[in-house]
């Protein structure tokens, strides 16, 4: 029999997060029976062409408005920008969406009575992590067996400022989770690691891994002559915080410094968000002509055709002397098959874009990047004699298959099921 599944997703499509992508993909191809409440987010970017049947495989769906007033919106604006630690105090933290937790905890009970509804267990995907909280007072009322999936670090993560009164409400709360979930879900080991080493060993076994996933029907090879006469470079998706195009500019300049003729018949497009200032800052602006384009986002459909099309596709992270981090985006390039750069810290990213075959250079070092894309553009000239071949290695590439992490899903809902029963 399917499991009868009790999901909790503030992100899902066709709301334009990289964590609604990879909630429908999982519940998609999971053999499982799915009642679903996500957001009705009134303001939030959407994307029709991410996952457009990703209610067809769900038993229900409940979209439950998020519910932020006028003046609350521009009060966090202001306390955002001026007092983070203000901001997350006020809000309660972890996030802004503890209204939303109140109405989707309502709309849950009302829908149990309503249908008789008796789910076997229930997941919540962070983030945001109040749909951990939601999970909690869930696991209070009811007593289900609780799958707690983390996408990012909690506490831990380095790009949080958090104050001291902060970070401690924060940790109670993440403690709570840890405690009272019993399977904690992260996207790879040092993940786990990170988050895991403050806690016993006996919490630190309810740690499991699931990476993010790609759909291999969603990728159809294309042939890059006809396209572009340039060896062309792509980085696809959003520049924010820390993390930001300057490595890039970086190095090239010190690359056409050394060897003017380097790049030649070499482009570099940046697709999404970027700011502007950074680029110029960096020396964007001193680059000859056309050699880094920047474009504006496109949709989700969109983004994997200009993968494909590329030559070589980059990941641009922020430096750090380790990062836990896998992007989203760095799964749909392994869909693609096309060779990945990644400039990005030692960790999960560059860890897997090796043991792809792909090049790897820190961001803090200028020199290194320079000479990794010296290295990748060489590779890049090689596979013009041979563009339909698929690239990376198919034994990596398989254990992202949307099937593959669906299965590994079911079986850690199945033996969590068992253990409660």
């Amino acid at each position: 029999m399917q499991i009868k599944l009790l999901a909790v997703s503030l992100a899902y499509p066709p709301l334009a997060y990289p964590r609604s992508i990879q909630v429908a993909r999982l519940l998609k191809f999971s053999n499982v029976s799915t009642v679903l409440i996500c957001a009705d987010e009134a303001n939030a970017r959407k994307d029709k062409t991410i996952e457009p049947d990703a209610q067809a495989k769900l038993e229900a769906c409940i979209r439950v408005p998020v519910e932020i007033t006028t003046s609350g919106r521009l009060v966090d604006r202001i306390t955002f920008r001026f007092n983070r630690g203000l901001w997350n105090r006020r809000t309660m933290a972890p996030d802004n969406y503890g209204s939303w937790k109140t109405a989707v905890l309502k709309e849950i009970e009302t829908f149990r009575h309503e249908n008789n509804y008796a789910p076997d267990a229930l997941v919540t995907f962070a983030q945001p992590f109040t749909d951990h909280l939601i999970g909690l007072e869930l696991k209070k009322r009811y007593g289900l067996p609780w799958l707690a999936h983390f996408s990012d670090p909690w506490v831990d993560n380095p790009f949080n400022r958090y104050d001291d009164l902060t970070k401690a409400l924060n940790l109670e709360l993440e403690q709570q989770v840890v405690e009272s979930a019993d399977i904690l879900v992260f996207t790879s080991q040092e993940t786990v690691d990170l988050v895991m080493a403050k806690y016993p060993g006996e919490l630190s076994r309810k740690a499991r891994i699931l990476p993010q996933s790609f759909d291999p029907a969603l990728f159809q090879q294309t042939v890059l002559a006809a396209v572009s006469k340039k060896i062309t470079i792509r980085y696809i998706g959003n520049f924010y915080g820390p993390r930001s195009a300057a490595p890039l500019i970086g190095a090239l300049r010190l690359m056409l410094d050394v060897d003017p003729t380097s790049l030649d018949n070499v482009c570099f497009e940046l697709i999404g968000i970027s700011d502007h200032a950074v680029i110029r800052d960096a020396g964007g602006d001193l680059l000859p002509p056309n050699l880094l384009n920047v474009y504006p986002s496109v949709d989700y459909h969109q983004s994997l055709q200009l993968m494909l099309e590329a030559d070589g596709l980059l990941v641009i992270d922020a430096p750090a002397d380790v990062s836990v981090f896998l992007p989203s985006k760095l799964i749909d390039y392994i869909g693609a098959a096309r060779p990945v750069l990644g400039i990005t810290p030692p960790g999960t990213a560059a860890k897997l874009i090796e043991s792809l075959g792909g090049l790897v250079a820190d961001p803090a070092n200028i020199q290194a990047i320079g000479e990794s894309l010296c290295r990748f553009i060489g590779v890049l000239k090689e596979r013009r004699e041979n563009l339909a071949a698929e690239w990376g290695m198919e034994t990596v590439r398989a254990q992202f298959e949307a099937s593959h992490v669906a299965a590994s899903f079911e079986i850690m809902l199945i033996e969590m099921s068992s253990a409660a029963s």
